[in-house]
């Protein structure tokens, strides 16, 4: 089943926004290659699709992925020169036909699947003055014995999919999912994002050797 279905992922309330207006952090927490697709490199053409109804999201997402695969010699497209506007969740069979007239061999579709939030507690002995601590000042944290400062951050991260769909059978062949944590910059963390995605599909042994 093709990541492109929406409402399976539920993209009504989510969008690649959320995942792409970050800077921190983006990690791969996993991916998964058919064992008959296997270490083949990408012949192209590949469409990209950032799915997205945030326009601005999706265009910097699809030239920043497009720039990066024709860079590892795979011709790559912009869905949103082929299906401009809003992505809607009807959507899907107009980016397969598009795929299709273009002669994609496969969709690389990325799409927020949800979201969690993580809070880290800091704690911080209290010092005053004549402290002299028990071996030190990080004595203070074995027994806290004295007063703490505790510090709370929460921060919201945010799940992602990137799937590289045969165009033909609708067939996922390989498949990657990663956390976004602390988003605030679009353009810092699409590229740190297509970094991540563009080393994943590398190792699995799908690109060739970057072009000099």
């Amino acid at each position: 089943m093709s990541l492109l279905r929406f409402k399976s992922y539920g993209l009504g309330t989510v969008l690649i926004a959320s995942l792409l207006v970050a800077c921190a952090t983006t990690t791969l927490d996993g991916s998964w290659t058919r064992p008959e697709f296997a270490g083949k490199r990408l012949q192209g053409p590949v469409l990209v699709v950032g799915v997205a109804r945030d326009d601005t999201v999706r265009r910097l997402y699809e030239d920043e992925m497009v720039a990066r695969l024709g860079a590892r010699g795979v011709k790559a497209l912009r869905s949103y020169e082929l299906v401009p506007g809003a992505l809607q969740d009807d959507s899907v069979e107009r980016l397969q036909q598009a795929a299709r007239k273009a002669g994609a061999t496969h969709l690389l579709s990325t799409a927020v699947i949800g979201q969690e939030r993580e809070a880290v507690v800091y704690q911080d002995p209290w010092i005053y003055g004549g402290w002299g601590g028990y071996r030190g000042w990080y004595g203070s944290y074995w027994g806290m014995a004295y007063p703490v400062r505790t510090d709370v951050r929460v921060y919201r991260t945010y799940i992602a999919q990137t799937a590289l769909t045969d165009v033909t059978t609708d067939r996922i062949d390989w498949t990657a999912r990663t956390r976004t944590t602390a988003p605030t910059s679009v353009e810092q963390e699409t590229r740190a994002f297509v970094d991540v995605i563009i080393g994943a599909l590398d190792k699995a042994g799908l690109l060739g050797a970057p072009a000099k």
